[in-house]
């Protein structure tokens, strides 16, 4: 527990992966081939309370074993019944079995503030969790909001041109950097976190981190404006984060079923040609090639671990990596 909630790194407990694993399980036979919206979000609402109260029972049960065996091990109770009883009286701070002997005493001490720290801090863990799903969530909303129920990098472009901020877009793409950087150091630690859905019905992060990654790819590549190095780090940090998650949630070697599926060609000609219509300033059509591999090559550093993240989360495939642009 101190190695996963309180060092700020990497660890991959064995009880907690065997947790996470068995409740994803479970919600994937209970989804079955139903992706339907308002099922996928009730079912998706009970993930994280699930994961974590089953993570307290394995937790409790490990410890009641374990002390089990030392309360037998030292002779401090006479069978295994008692040895059993004793270390659930103790686990639970009940004390109603505790041996009368010195060994049994002395051990039903720290089992006693192991149970009680148990629940304790795994619980005070929860604020600190609604937080980050709450901050998550709202910029996913943020989103929802301004371009509407189906998010693209295209759209998320053209309203910023609405919104007179297309030839500086520097603030936007700083407060996404910083909403990329906080799912890093957060969702990768803790991969559960990824299945919690927003509040709102319909709405999904993952498919928010698209649409944003897509804009910031092709500002960066073909836009004329002055924000295109912060666009490439808005780029950068959201790669890192979405193969952060994927490595956390069990991405291995993907098989080629599992593969996303490159940008098209013709998908960004049509996005060129819909923001150019909409005002946005882009650059020349003399350089296009060299544009469209420069978006091609952006968008394919983070299109694997997008995908496999989507796909891990039951976020809706329609419109993400395939058709994105062209919507």
């Amino acid at each position: 527990m101190i190695r996963i909630a309180l060092m700020n790194r990497h660890y991959r407990d064995f009880f907690a992966e065997f947790t996470g694993r068995a409740v994803y399980t479970a919600v994937a036979l209970r989804l079955g081939r139903n992706r339907d919206a308002g099922t996928l979000h009730r079912v998706l609402l009970w993930v994280f309370p699930a994961y974590l109260l089953s993570l307290i029972l394995v937790y409790f049960a490990g410890a009641m074993i374990a002390f089990t065996f030392l309360y037998w091990g030292t002779h401090a109770v006479n069978s295994w019944h008692q040895a059993f009883l004793a270390s659930g009286s103790a686990l639970n701070t009940l004390g109603f079995a505790t041996p009368a002997t010195y060994a049994g005493q002395w051990l039903a001490v720290p089992e006693g503030a192991l149970g009680l720290g148990i629940v304790v801090f795994l619980f005070t863990f929860i604020p600190g969790y609604q937080a980050v799903i709450r901050s998550r969530e709202d910029r996913t909303s943020w989103l929802y909001t301004r371009i509407g129920d189906r998010p693209t990098g295209v759209s998320l472009l053209e309203w910023c041109q609405r919104a007179g901020i297309a030839g500086d877009m520097r603030e936007v793409w700083e407060d996404w950097e910083d909403w990329f950087r906080m799912l890093a150091d957060t969702h990768s630690v803790l991969p559960m976190l990824t299945l919690s859905p927003s509040v709102q019905t319909g709405q999904s992060w993952v498919l928010a981190a698209a649409a944003v990654l897509d804009a910031a790819a092709f500002a960066a590549s073909s836009s004329q404006t002055k924000d295109a190095e912060v666009a490439r780090i808005c780029v950068r940090t959201g790669t890192r984060a979405f193969v952060a998650i994927a490595d956390a949630l069990g991405r291995a070697c993907p098989n080629q079923q599992e593969m996303a599926p490159p940008p098209r060609r013709e998908c960004y000609g049509t996005a060129r040609t819909c923001l150019r219509s909409a005002g946005m300033p882009l650059r020349s059509e003399v350089s296009q090639e060299t544009q469209w591999e420069e978006f091609s090559a952006l968008r394919t550093q983070y299109g694997e671990a997008l995908f496999f993240v989507a796909r891990r989360t039951f976020a809706s495939l329609d419109g993400i990596l395939v058709e994105t642009i062209e919507h």
